[in-house]
Parts: C-alpha cells; sequence; structure tokens
C-alpha cells in the first residue's frame, strides 16, 4: 500500500524534489478592456523614457490595444502594444523574434532587437504579447546606448504584466 502511495506521488510529481509545472496565466479576456495607457505609472514613463513623459495617446486598432508616450524634448517616444494572437502567445512571440534579423533572446519567452532608430523588447505573459517599443522621430536623434534602452523597456513590460 505504501509502496502505491509513493508511486502515486511521484506520478504526480510530488516527493521526487520536482515542483509541479506552473499554471499558465489565463488574461485573455483582459484584452477587451486594456487601457495600455495605463499600465505604467508616470514615473515607470519617465524612467523608460529617461525623461519626464509628456502626452499619453491610445491608438487602440482591431488587431492591438497601443499607447504612444512622448518624451517631454518631443524628439522621441515610446510605443506600447498589447496583442491577443490567433497562435499561442509564446509561438507569436518566436514568429516575430524569427523575422527580425539581429533579435536577441532576452529570455525564454522575450526578445530584444535595437538599431540607431529604435529598439524594442516584445514578450508573451499568457495568452497576450506585449511589446514596448523607443522610437526617434525622423531626424531627431539616435540611439547611442541600445542595450541601456533595451534594460529600460524590458523593466517596463515586467512592471506592465503585474497589470493585465
Amino acid at each position: 500500500m505504501l509502496l502505491l502511495a509513493g508511486a502515486a506521488l511521484a506520478l504526480a510529481g510530488c516527493g521526487d524534489g520536482t515542483a509541479a509545472a506552473p499554471e499558465t496565466k489565463s488574461n485573455a479576456s483582459a484584452y477587451d478592456s486594456v487601457d495600455v495607457c495605463a499600465l505604467a505609472t508616470d514615473e515607470q514613463y519617465k524612467a523608460a523614457l529617461g525623461q519626464d513623459a509628456g502626452a499619453k495617446e491610445r491608438r487602440d486598432t482591431d488587431s492591438l490595444k497601443a499607447c504612444a508616450v512622448d518624451g517631454a524634448a518631443g524628439d522621441f517616444y515610446i510605443f506600447l502594444s498589447v496583442m491577443r494572437p490567433s497562435m499561442a502567445a509564446a509561438d507569436q512571440v518566436n514568429f516575430d523574434k524569427a523575422a527580425v534579423q539581429g533579435a536577441k533572446g532576452v529570455d525564454a519567452k522575450t526578445f530584444s532587437f535595437f538599431d540607431e532608430g529604435q529598439a524594442y523588447v516584445e514578450t508573451s505573459d499568457g495568452d497576450l504579447v506585449l511589446r514596448a517599443s523607443f522610437v526617434y522621430y525622423v531626424d531627431s536623434g539616435k540611439i547611442t546606448d541600445g542595450q541601456g534602452v533595451v534594460g529600460r523597456l524590458h523593466t517596463l513590460l515586467g512592471q506592465m504584466t503585474q497589470k493585465v
């Protein structure tokens, strides 16, 4: 009897020193009502922009929920988007990563990219895909610290995923 109980526990992933697989976050329904501009505070935007945030503008479409946040100086902006893909979110991120020459993996579900004019970080979170992009307006400047910008965007995405 004791042997059967031990075997059942081992098959269930209990008692053998390994943790059970974590539950997958189910947040697809949050997509319908999400206000992307409200997923971060002014202080979080300031940290990501490297300066005070200017105007915030919702830019929702049929295929994604989005927000553009200008830097106070007006040279660049952050574009934040949340998408509920038709495929699994992790598969969508992997597809997007494969389509970008120069994309770098950040972790198992996140990748980044940067060049002189833009930087972005994309991640899967439950059923959703979130992306934070830092973009210079034409002839307004260029990114000189891509890794630093990517780091700030990654931090911002981490803060946003706690709210969806």
